[in-house]
């Protein structure tokens, strides 16, 4: 017999345990995502945080392109098609006021630092991870009493 999620750890969570445990919880996923964050020069990994807000714990990714990075999908410019421009010293930039439109053209991450990055790093933790964050968050709520 096989069991399956079809909700979120935090869905199933949320109402049930106490915010300690929805912070330990959050925490524990924060832990577990990170081989699967993008990080070229650790700007996602480090500036990250962690909370509880409406009866769930939240990993934020501070970054202003942290989505961008976890959707994944290369965004240009719709007038010029250009993600970005750069300069002969490698600094980039985008048009002044454009606002960038989604392509089918997936980014690709390198994968120095951490080689499972990949968009969409919640899912991939979950699919990886999910039985481990679920057995560490049983053992927290067992030693709690």
């Amino acid at each position: 017999m096989e069991f399956h999620w079809n909700r979120g750890i935090s869905q199933i969570c949320a109402g049930i345990v106490d915010k300690d445990t929805q912070l330990f919880m959050a925490n524990e996923a924060k832990k577990r995502m990170e081989p699967y964050v993008p990080s070229m020069k650790q700007n996602l990994t480090r500036d990250v945080r962690v909370y509880v807000e409406n009866g769930k714990g939240i990993v934020h990714y501070m970054s202003v392109y942290a989505n961008y990075q976890r959707e994944g999908n290369v965004m240009v410019d719709p007038i010029t098609g250009n993600a970005c421009f750069t300069d002969s010293e490698g600094h980039k930039w985008s048009r002044k006021g454009a606002k960038k439109v989604k392509t089918n053209k997936k980014l690709v991450y390198t994968k120095f630092r951490h080689p499972l990055a990949t968009s969409q790093w919640d899912k991939a933790m979950m699919t990886a991870r999910g039985d481990d964050l679920a057995a560490s968050v049983q053992r927290y709520i067992r030693k709690k009493g």
